[in-house]
């Protein structure tokens, strides 16, 4: 099985320093995101995206999109709501967000100055996430030792953006109201309405929420 081959791996040195928290934790197919590496029938298998669906019978079924972090021979698997699966944590690096183009990321090491091109495909969270990306941002690539290497990558649990504008409420209520709020970046988040524009805040890059004035 793969999970026991990865486990005998002789990590290189320069990777043993990296923290690895866990090697494998469960979640529901419906907590499965895009960009994640998962343990499907012994191999690695990077998820794509993500589709609702049904039997026929009225029994929801997720389909989840793979790829095959070290072949990249692409499949479809399907599960239902009270499927597990198991999400590999990798050795994970941080690294300095340049650019992207023709559906590539270009990264920086900001230890070796070496660059990395990542596939936009691999990107952990989709589409939604990717309009938080700001240029010399940290970011954190999981790699898969000692080959393939970076297998995907995704956003730091937290970051400061400047907010552009805000929508206006036409009646105040009592209380801290969320109001919708436009970044410098053109991301979307709900602050209190206390916030002005030109203020920095912290968000939340999980479940994209407002933490705090930056």
């Amino acid at each position: 099985m793969f999970r026991v081959a990865l486990s005998q791996f002789a990590f290189p040195r320069a990777l043993r320093a990296q923290q690895v928290v866990r090697r494998w934790y469960q979640v529901g197919p419906n907590s499965a995101k895009p960009g994640m590496v998962i343990d499907h029938n012994g191999s690695p298998q990077i998820i794509l995206s993500k589709d609702h669906g049904g039997t026929g019978r009225g029994q929801a079924v997720i389909k989840l999109n793979l790829k095959h972090a070290v072949t990249g021979a692409r499949s479809t698997e399907r599960f239902r709501n009270n499927d597990t699966i198991e999400v590999m944590q990798l050795v994970q690096n941080k690294y300095q967000f340049l650019y992207t183009d023709d559906n590539k990321a270009h990264l920086l090491n900001m230890e070796t100055f070496e660059e990395l091109t990542m596939d936009l495909e691999t990107f952990e969270g989709g589409k939604d996430k990717l309009v938080f990306l700001e240029d010399g941002m940290d970011v954190v690539v999981q790699l898969l030792v000692p080959e393939p290497g970076p297998v995907s990558w995704r956003l730091p649990p937290k970051h400061t953006y400047k907010v552009k504008k805000l929508e206006s409420r036409l009646s105040r209520e009592k209380g801290t109201t969320y109001v919708p709020a436009t970044l410098e970046n053109g991301a979307r988040v709900s602050v209190p309405d206390f916030i002005k524009p030109g203020e920095s805040v912290v968000v939340n890059l999980d479940d994209l929420t407002y933490v705090g004035r930056g």
